[in-house]
């Protein structure tokens, strides 16, 4: 069984949760003995390939997809996909981006088998591999897909973040018991309204993590906003130690985005922990169910409210216990193994 990766060609430029999600499947599917490259589209051959898995359905790669269909490659696709008016009307920049993106998401809600290069991707794929049951309520309702050729699959999370200790960041950066958000600095992430909620919060707020090309404005309106108690570290690699001592020392982590599919570093500081404030949007209380406190994310004052509330809970090993249980990344390796070996027969 021989699995080639593809993801859209700038991907890695900005790399979270989605290149993650990439990364750490590759692992853990050679750690089972299955044999995944990276494709190169300068030197590899489709034909070498018994099976082309795409991460995220972003219009770039459809040639590619075309081109294994073309030659009888099965197709994996790994949408990443969520969409809502809500998103769209709380887009950041000014009123013709938003109504441009609430009339598209009005468009497939009336007419989902418009034609679009997303459904073009949808209906090559032999197998849908959602991590959601509401993303594959999605994609079948704004697109029209036959729910019959999904298979959810789960996101999952390193173990190691259940071993995680506070104190090498504590030494580093002299910060302990604060509120954490970890994620790129962009308007999806909503990090303003975030640094609004805390406004006179007698705890700090630790922002990791660096701005997105082309929302410089953004940061610069995020650095304005914040008061004392705001502190911004920049981006910490995944992989560091840092990161995971960074959830284990925080009080509360907080995942304020406009959606959440349904955010890794929120299932990772939980696994390190950390109680929990999240969003209502996207896919979140499908992962989370009763475990956390959940956010309007368009609204402040809700978003300070959940992080007084999830302050207010004892810190317990219950969530933690459920995340060990479902989310760890060899679930995730079962899972695809299933969905590779379904495929080919």
């Amino acid at each position: 069984m021989k699995i080639a990766f593809f993801v859209y060609p700038s991907a890695f430029q900005s790399p979270g949760g989605g290149e993650i999600l990439l990364l750490k499947t590759k692992e853990v599917l050679e750690s089972k003995g299955i044999s995944v490259k990276l494709f190169n589209q300068w030197d590899d051959s489709l034909k070498e390939f018994d099976i082309l898995h795409v991460f995220g359905s972003v219009k770039e790669c459809l040639g590619l997809m075309q081109t294994a269909k073309a030659l009888g490659v099965k197709i994996v696709l790994s949408p990443v996909f969520w969409s809502t008016l809500q998103r769209a009307l709380h887009e950041y920049g000014g009123i013709y981006k938003k109504s441009k993106m609430a009339l598209q998401h009005i468009v497939k809600v009336i007419c989902p088998v418009m034609p679009s290069a997303r459904r073009k991707m949808h209906l090559l794929a032999d197998i849908l591999v959602p991590n959601s049951n509401e993303e594959a309520k999605q994609i079948s309702r704004l697109f029209q897909i036959d729910r019959k050729k999904m298979r959810i699959v789960y996101l999952g999370v390193d173990e190691r973040f259940a071993h995680a200790e506070k104190n090498e960041f504590v030494n580093k950066y002299g910060l302990e018991d604060f509120i954490l958000s970890v994620g790129r600095i962009e308007p999806r992430k909503n990090q303003l309204n975030l640094i609004k909620a805390v406004k006179g919060l007698d705890k700090k707020l630790v922002l990791i993590g660096d701005p997105v090309s082309g929302y410089e404005e953004y940061y610069k309106k995020c650095k304005e906003a914040a008061g004392d108690n705001v502190v911004f570290i920049g981006h910490i690699d995944h992989n560091s130690n840092f990161l995971s001592s960074a959830y284990a020392a925080c009080s509360v982590f907080a995942l304020q985005g406009w959606f959440e599919t349904p955010g890794l570093a929120a299932l990772e500081a939980g696994l390190a922990g950390a109680r929990l404030a999240v969003t209502q949007g996207g896919s979140t209380r499908e992962y989370f169910k009763d475990y956390v406190e959940y956010l309007d994310p368009a609204n402040p004052q809700s978003i300070r409210e959940a992080i007084d509330k999830a302050l207010e809970r004892p810190k317990n090993i219950v969530l933690k216990e459920y995340i060990m249980e479902n989310f760890l990344w060899h679930h995730v390796a079962e899972e695809n193994i299933k969905v590779y070996k379904e495929i080919l027969r």
